[in-house]
Parts: structure tokens; sequence; C-alpha cells
């Protein structure tokens, strides 16, 4: 190819250099701008041809981590961030050498990354806000669910809280009124702060509907579910729960559903009973929704189970099932046991919290 032809050759390749997008430029081994598209003298605000490539920065000399230099030193490419005029630019440089493998110049190509840097950044900062957020949220959970439980005569009650990873909304409370005990266990739907922010709710609607005398476990739904339509929460949010309220003196107990999908257990000394009752949980959904009320005795030596949804495979499988209420109608049946054998048998590969709320009637 003749002169001329190479000269157009050149001329064609600088054109497509000169178009793209990206910022590049050329520095020779005296660290001058030998050659610069259009998008780097846009940038930089002016023409940058011949000037030392610290010049453009407006900068007395060299930066102590020159990539030009760097490059021309080791023969190989790389990579920095640079912050010029409120933007971040990735620069790439890489070497231009001749036949023998000597660097004659390094070629640097400048990507604008400011939104990219700008959207990682807003990214960083909300995710430690919702770390904090969720450390706020264990730490209520925790709280809640830490309650030293009432000491009533001629019964035991014992309890236990396995948190999965993700913060959930279990919570479980007893509290005595009179010769009255209410006990129950709640779930809400989801995992993070408004889980754990609503089970805060749920523990004071049920301890001030309590107070104000509503002491069957339907009236006590009742006023929670007109609180919570006050909040105006999402249809996509609900409460599920099941209360218990036992009579110290007689061992009578009645006892409500809301939305509940496991089914409390309730051993008289001889038999396993399960305490189905079909309802709706606390949520926006029924503008009038129905809570009822059932009753059982709680004889001495039995005992009552509530319980969340952290056993795997309870519902879908029935040894699962059969090996729960095995566990629970043992003739050598202890409280504290009966929990670390459903943690340490029936919790394994946890994928939501588990909550036990165990009362049981001295004989």
């Amino acid at each position: 190819m003749d002169i001329a032809g190479e000269l157009q050759q050149m001329e064609y390749l600088w054109s497509i250099i000169d178009a793209m997008g990206d910022m590049v430029r050329v520095i020779t081994k005296e660290g001058r701008v030998a050659m610069a598209n259009a998008a780097y003298d846009h940038g930089v605000n002016g023409k940058t041809l011949g000037q030392r490539c610290y010049e453009v920065f407006g900068q007395d000399g060299e930066c102590e981590t020159c990539i030009s230099r760097e490059v021309m030193q080791t023969g190989r490419p790389s990579q920095r961030t640079r912050y010029f005029n409120g933007k971040t630019f990735s620069i790439t440089a890489s070497p231009i050498k001749n036949d023998a493998g000597e660097c004659l110049a390094v070629v640097q190509v400048a990507r604008d990354m400011t939104l990219d840097y700008n959207i990682k950044q807003n990214l960083l900062r909300q995710n430690a806000k919702m770390k904090r957020d969720l450390h706020m949220a264990r730490q209520l959970q925790q709280a809640l669910v830490k309650n030293v439980l009432p000491v009533v005569e001629g019964y035991q009650l014992h309890s236990g809280f396995f948190p999965c990873e993700a913060v959930g909304g279990d919570i479980y409370d007893c509290m005595r009124f009179g010769n009255k005990l209410v006990l129950y266990i709640a779930d809400v739907s989801g995992h993070g702060v408004m889980p754990a922010m609503l089970a805060v709710f749920f523990s004071r609607a049920v301890r001030t509907a309590c107070s104000l005398g509503k002491l069957l476990p339907s009236d006590i739904f009742r006023y929670v579910q007109e609180e919570y339509r006050g909040l105006g929460m999402s249809d996509a949010v609900y409460i599920t729960a099941f209360i218990v309220v036992l009579n110290v003196k007689t061992g009578a107990i009645a006892y409500s559903n809301a939305g509940l999908s496991v089914v409390p257990i309730l051993y008289d000394g001889e038999y396993v009973r399960e305490l189905y009752m079909s309802a709706q949980p606390i949520s926006q959904w029924f503008d009038e929704p129905v809570f009822l009320d059932e009753y059982a005795k709680l004889v001495p030596g039995g005992r009552i189970l509530l319980y969340s949804d952290g056993i795997r495979d309870l519902q879908s499988d029935l040894r699962v099932q059969y090996r729960l209420y095995d566990y629970f109608s043992r003739s050598d049946f202890e409280c504290a046991d009966f929990i670390g054998t459903v943690k340490r048998e029936l919790h394994t590969r946890p994928e939501d919290d588990l909550t036990l709320l165990l009362l049981t009637r001295e004989n």
C-alpha cells in the first residue's frame, strides 16, 4: 500500500475513534497528549493536544499513581477510577508497542460511569439502611418473645422461639387477669420490619382488649380486628393467630382461631385432640369477619400446645404429624425435653420461625 493509501486508512480509523462516545487519548513517553478524540476534548472542555496529561485536570504534576507511567513500565494494561468535575470515570490504559515489544505510547479509554456509580452508591446506602432496619426488627421480635411467663399455681408454662435467618412476625404471650389466663400465638405475614411492627401492634391490642374486660377469645379478636382496620394496611398483609383463655380454678378453656393454619393440640391424659377451627385472619378482606369460640377442659395431667408453622412438612406429611403427637403424648413427658426434641427433630432446614407455647396442668 502506498503512503497516500496508508494515510487514508489512518484517517478512516481515526474517524471511527473520533466518533466513539468513550473518551480516547494517546499519551507519549514524555507524558504529553499525542492524540485525543472529540469526546475527550468535549469531556474536559477544551483542546488537549500537546498538553501534559495531568494539565488537562488542572494539576501541577503527575498523579502519585499515574496509570500511564505504570503501563509504560510494566507493558501491561491497567484500570483506574478517577473523579473529575463532579463525574466518575473508569479509565483503562493499554500499551502501544513496536515490533520489538518496546512500549512507545499509552492509549487511554475513559468512560463516564457517573450514573452507574451513583446507582451503586445509592444501592449500598439502601442496603445499609435495610440491614439497620432488619437489626431493629430482630430486636423488636426478640423483645416481644422474651417476656417472662407468669407463674400460675397448679400449672407450668414453657416456651420456645427458634428464628430463621429472615426476620418474621411470630409472637406469643401469656397474661393473667384474675382467674383467667390468656395465652396466644400469632404470625404476621411476610418478613422484615413491617411484620415486626405489626407484631407489636397485635401484642398491644390484645392486652388492651383484656384490660377492658374482653376475656372471651372471639371478643379479643373482634377488638383487634377493629383496631387493625384503622391502620389502613394493604390486602396483602394479614395476621393469623390462636387465642386460648383458661380458667385457672376449673381448667375450663375457651379458644378461637383467626386464620392460623397449624392446629393447636390438647392432651387429656389419654388422647391427643386437635383444636381445629376454620376462620379468617385479621385482615382487610371482610367488612364483618366472624370469630367464634369453642370450649374444652384442661384436666390434671393434661397439656395444650400452641405453635407456629415452622415445623417442616407438618401439613403435607402425616408421618411428621404422628411424630409430633407421639412426642406430645408420652407418659414420661417433660416440657423442656419436648421443646428441645421438636427443635432438634422437626425443625430441620428451617425456612420459617418456629414458636412453641406449652401449658401443662399438674396432677
